[in-house]
Parts: structure tokens; sequence; C-alpha cells
């Protein structure tokens, strides 16, 4: 692999979704303080329960990112199952809801999964070819 690769693409994509996914939640957490002050307590509720799952999901994100090349390097099928997975369950959690940050994030922490997934699944075919 040379100089960009794909854990090095995916990396970035990970940070890139729990960053936007924080961003998110902070937005998030903005709207839920506007509505507490217009005084409307559920919708501020709403929001703020909105902003607590998005912070934990863009910093697991950005976690695993991180992982899968520093701490994992030699593992990236690990990595990239798990960012595929926290991509799933931000858009499990936030379907296709008003957060537009949060749902492009979770698009890229998915394309993260997936590129993290192409150098293992590249080698199950040559074995497989060769085999």
């Amino acid at each position: 692999m040379t100089n960009l690769t794909e854990k090095n693409l995916g990396y970035g994509f990970g940070l890139l979704g729990g960053l936007l996914i924080a961003l998110g939640a902070l937005t998030a957490l903005v709207l839920g303080a506007a509505d507490l002050v217009v005084g409307r307590w559920f919708g501020a509720a709403s929001f703020a329960s909105e902003a607590v799952v998005l912070f934990v999901v863009g910093a697991l994100a950005a976690f695993f990112a991180y992982l899968g090349n520093h701490g994992w390097k030699d593992r990236p099928s690990t990595s990239g199952v798990i960012l595929v997975v926290v991509g799933l369950l931000g858009w499990g959690l936030l379907g296709i809801g008003t957060n537009l940050l949060a749902i492009v994030g979770g698009i890229f922490v998915f394309l993260a999964g997936i590129l993290y997934l192409v150098e293992p699944m590249r080698k199950v075919a040559v074995a497989t070819v060769a085999a």
C-alpha cells in the first residue's frame, strides 16, 4: 500500500464522521436550550436526550477510528466491523431525522468501516482464488 491507503482514508472518514455527529449533538443541545427558554419542556427534554446519544455515538466513532489506525493496526477487520455497526447504530437511532449533520456523520462512519474492511476482504479473496 502506498501513500493514501484505505486504512488512512477510513481513519479520516471515521474522525470526520465522529466530529460531525458531535457537532450535530451540539446543535441539538443549542436547540434544546432554545426550547427551554421558550417554555417547551418536552421539546427541550427530547433535544437533550438526542444530544447525549449523539455525543456517545460520535465519541465511539472517533475512538474506534483512532484505534483502527493506531492501537489495532494489525486488526483492521475488527475496527471495520465495529465502525460499520456504530454507523448503522447511529442511523437506527436517528432515523431520517432533522439533524442532518449527525446523519452525514453516520454515513462517513459507515464508509470508514467499509474502507477498513477492504484490505482483509482482498486477502480473503486472494486466498480463496489461490486455493
